[in-house]
């Protein structure tokens, strides 16, 4: 019973957003379903997809509090955020979210205004950089900076900060090249434990170098690198393409088919 009130009122949405004339609205049919769908909304008030208003009202948030338009329990169009600081956020919110238009005001006064996407603002400082303002209801106010990642994640952000850094650094070396392999006709060729002995002692002498090259202040410049978790969240995206990659083609066609079915079988719900 419940479904099929739930199919009258879609249908009554429907033909609400097609209606273009004035007769459909005075149709027997149309007069029908929304008998229906008022029926509904007055036996029903509780269930969720029919009590889709947006009122007035308040909700706290610990010791922060919002007033504004209010939809199923959560802060959803226009109003105002109090922070516990004092602080405040005007504009739009998104089932409890800063989403939308809007604009922060801090303890000094200063405005950060824009179009806000899940809680955070973002604020260009060039194509490969910017800084983000991300708003947490119980903590307030936080800002970081944001980097393009490097070749095929460049279309994606990872979190870095300013330091100073060594312009003329040398990198460590993972692998060995041909000239510090241990020769064919050694005792030592092939043997594991000392090709990682000589790239240790190859790369402590790249430590060492860098360390004097790091003394001359010609040398050394200001630049954005990521931080810990950027460069865990670099990793994760890297391991991601790496596992796409190596995935098993028949294990993907499989997989693909066996999502079809399951998304199927959701829609149906």
């Amino acid at each position: 019973m419940f479904k099929k009130i739930l199919i009258y009122i879609i249908l009554v949405n429907t033909l609400a957003l097609s209606a273009k004339a004035d007769f459909i609205q005075e149709s027997r049919i149309w007069k029908f379903f929304s008998k229906i769908g008022k029926d509904a909304v007055e036996n029903f008030p509780d269930i969720p997809i029919l009590k889709s208003e947006v009122e007035q009202g308040i909700i706290k948030f610990g010791s922060s509090t919002y007033v504004g338009d209010v939809k199923n329990g959560k802060a959803h169009g226009q109003g105002v955020f109090t922070f516990s600081d004092g602080t405040k956020y005007e504009g739009t919110f998104k089932r409890n979210l800063f989403h939308g238009e809007g604009a922060y005001l801090d303890k000094d006064g200063k405005f950060y205004r824009g179009k806000w996407r899940y809680n955070k603002l973002t604020k260009p400082i060039n194509n490969k950089t910017r800084e983000v303002f991300q708003l947490s209801k119980a903590l307030g106010k936080s800002n970081y900076i944001e980097v393009r990642g490097p070749g095929q994640f460049s279309n994606k952000w990872f979190e870095a900060e300013l330091t100073e850094v060594n312009t003329k650094e040398i990198e460590l070396s993972t692998t060995l090249d041909i000239f510090d392999m241990p020769s064919v006709f050694s005792e030592d060729y092939g043997d594991e434990e000392k090709i990682k002995e000589i790239l240790d002692r190859k790369n402590a002498e790249i430590i060492s170098q860098n360390e004097e090259s790091a003394k001359l202040s010609s040398n050394m410049s200001t630049a954005y690198v990521l931080t810990a978790k950027g460069k865990q969240d670099l990793k994760a995206q890297e391991e991601i393409v790496k596992a796409i990659a190596n995935q098993d083609p028949n294990t993907s066609a499989h997989s693909s088919g066996g999502g079809g079915m399951s998304g199927g079988g959701g829609g149906g719900c």
